[in-house]
């Protein structure tokens, strides 16, 4: 059984326009998959701590003993065994809310997600593919102040995930726009993004 593992950091919640899109997705893929588990977190739910000094001095001597199976990396290890990751976040100054990054810093540490050695740093995730959904008000798509999707695909390289897509929704508050004609091809995109993402890649 293939464990997906959901990210929702959609932070209006019911009301985001992101949500919906994460709702059609995972909608598409239990329809398609329905031997899969998913793994659903929510990240306004969590108690989750950036990283301050102390807490620092505490994973690092963890990590220095081996210890990696500490309750501490439980997130990071289960981003580690998913075999598939499905996030969903709205575009948030330039990038993506702070709850996703602090989450993403919580996940990120040497031998658990990701190793180093003599040729540098490289991926120890399972994942075979990462889907990312974002709506956005304006019109971001291909421009390089838009770092959330950037960002997103960077973290798939390093984590060693292979397979990445972003599904956005552009120009949502820009009046004059046709705000439900915009959500309609995203959802479709949506279709066609899980459709790709999940069929199994020519040997």
């Amino acid at each position: 059984m293939k464990k997906i593992l959901v990210i929702d950091a959609c932070v209006r919640r019911e009301a985001s326009r992101t949500k919906k899109l994460l709702d059609h997705a995972l909608e598409v893929l239990g329809a398609a998959h329905t031997d899969w588990e998913f793994q659903i977190l929510n990240l306004m739910d969590m108690d989750l701590k950036y990283w301050n000094t102390e807490s620092l001095k505490r994973r690092d001597a963890l990590l220095a003993a081996g210890r990696r199976d500490d309750p501490l990396f439980d997130l990071g290890n289960q981003f580690r065994m998913a075999d598939g990751i499905v996030v969903a976040a709205p575009f948030w100054d330039l990038s993506v809310p702070a709850v996703l990054k602090v989450y993403i810093e919580n996940i990120s540490a040497d031998g658990v997600t990701f190793g180093s050695g003599p040729e540098g740093l490289y991926g120890l995730c399972r994942g075979e593919w990462m889907l990312f959904l974002t709506t956005r008000g304006g019109i971001w798509e291909g421009s390089d102040m838009e770092q959330g999707s950037p960002y997103m695909e960077s973290l798939c390289k390093f984590f060693g995930i292979d397979r990445y897509a972003c599904v956005s929704a552009d120009g949502i508050d820009i009046v004059g726009l046709d705000h439900e004609k915009i959500m309609a091809k995203a959802m479709e995109d949506v279709e066609t993004a899980c459709r790709e993402l999940t069929r199994q890649p020519a040997r």
